[in-house]
């Protein structure tokens, strides 16, 4: 049996598809990916989480900012380009020279796990970002639990992994030096209970 041929882009053409429509679409090294439509809960959490950062964040410096889902950040190195859930840059946002749009200094990454996406965004995504060097705390967001991973840069080799549980916990970013409560992060998502047998 034959392989399945997969086309393969430049980014100027994922850039002019881009510019079509009001389709986002990831670029993978010459793969260019739609990106789906999330659930309400997806939604909510990230603005919960924006929300927590911003409040927090605004006094830190003139540049320092939190973005939505709309802030592309590009991986030179690798050839990549995601849209993450919240970003956090916190010195003045550096664009790359291939993409205007497409910043390359993020410090703070939050992804919100989904059932089709989790295995990837704790995989090969961030092996990706781990390329970033101004990268310094990577964060998962449970969907089904109140439950939160944090991967946070020791050296450039080097990440330590935290998980934190409960609607009682904070989230330390260290990266940023604040600290969100579980509660807050989780306002109003309501989990679905498990079914007995």
């Amino acid at each position: 049996m034959g392989e399945v041929a997969v086309a393969t882009y430049t980014y100027a053409a994922y850039l002019a598809l881009e510019k079509e429509g009001q389709t986002k679409y990831e670029f993978h090294n010459g793969i260019i990916t739609p990106m789906a439509g999330g659930t309400p809960v997806h939604a909510l959490l990230s603005m919960n989480i924006g929300f927590s950062l911003n409040n927090q964040l605004r006094e830190k410096n003139n540049f320092c900012a939190v973005y939505s889902s709309d802030l592309k950040i590009r991986v030179e190195t690798t050839n990549r380009t995601y849209y993450p859930d919240v970003s956090v840059v916190y010195e003045k946002p550096v664009t790359s020279t291939k993409d205007a749009n497409a910043v390359i200094n993020p410090t703070l990454v939050v992804e919100v796990l989904s059932d089709s996406t989790a295995g990837f965004d704790r995989g090969a995504k961030f092996a990706h970002y781990r390329e970033i060097p101004s990268l310094q705390q990577y964060v998962l967001v449970s969907q089904t639990e109140a439950m939160v991973d944090t991967f946070c840069r020791v050296n450039e080799n080097t990440w330590e992994i935290l998980t934190i549980t409960g609607l009682e916990a904070e989230v330390k970013l260290r990266a940023l030096d604040i600290s969100l409560n579980m509660v807050d992060i989780y306002r109003q998502v309501e989990f679905e209970q498990a079914s007995e047998s």
